[in-house]
């Protein structure tokens, strides 16, 4: 698949007036999102990688890996591991957030296409289902590492097949688990109010993506993007991100 983008600064200032004018723009309420992203590095071709795990991985789609790994074309990345939480697992006894139960899947975003003239960013991209269960333990049979992780909180708006996320990353709080279990995952999530702002300001970014199957039809895709970028100009400024802030390689 390919992914069309824009992205937007927002100062937290602006951010309740951008969610109503989003609102109505979109006619529908924000659904408000909170995210954790795992990043995992690659430490061997992902050609490499075998989709027929036992024991709890025989719910990884393997039509998905196989694609996923063609996207790929064999160099080595870093990808993300993206799982929705609810406000309530923050802070919440292990009884109740259970780990090994969270739903997973794994997002690889290529670096973004060279050379463009179209002023959207535009790069390949591809999702994964992953199983359930000791998701690191999966990982590293696929040759990949756990680097660290953090949360998004956003909201998200659709419209004409154009998603909008409104977000912020969070950190987690330095703790006894952050400097003694370095190589994994939290299985338990701090209060969310503990989580610090990466950005001090409080600043958002807004993405505006559109997705299609191929190449084919990039030009319905980018012709979205600029008529929304139209519809917000008095709102923000939608621009092309710089192509190698988004390199996903591992050098």
């Amino acid at each position: 698949m390919h992914e069309f983008l824009l992205f937007a600064p927002v100062p937290a200032h602006q951010h309740h007036e951008l969610l109503q004018q989003l609102a109505g723009l979109t006619a529908m309420q924000p659904r408000h999102r909170l995210e954790r992203r795992l990043i995992f590095k690659a430490n061997r071709k992902a050609g490499r990688i075998n989709t027929r795990l036992g024991g709890g991985s025989q719910d990884v789609q393997a039509t998905e890996i196989q694609r996923l790994l063609k996207m790929m074309n064999g160099a080595t990345y870093y990808n993300r591991v993206v799982s929705v939480v609810a406000e309530d697992d923050f802070g919440a006894p292990a009884e109740e957030y259970d780990f090994d139960s969270q739903l997973w899947r794994m997002e690889w975003r290529d670096i973004p296409e060279a050379g463009t003239r179209s002023g959207v960013t535009s790069r390949l991209m591809a999702n994964a289902v992953l199983p359930q269960g000791d998701i690191v333990s999966v990982m590293k049979a696929w040759g990949y590492t756990f680097v660290n992780e953090f949360v998004i909180e956003g909201d998200v708006f659709v419209y004409n097949d154009t998603v909008l996320f409104l977000h912020r990353v969070l950190n987690y709080p330095e703790d006894n688990q952050t400097t003694q279990q370095t190589q994994r995952p939290r299985t338990a999530l701090p209060p969310l109010k503990d989580l610090t702002l990466l950005d001090p300001s409080g600043s958002y970014l807004l993405q505006a993506s559109a997705t299609v199957q191929d190449g084919a039809n990039a030009e319905t895709a980018t012709q979205r993007l600029y008529g929304l970028r139209d519809q917000l100009r008095t709102a923000v400024r939608l621009e092309q991100a710089d192509r190698l802030s988004l390199d996903t390689r591992v050098k």
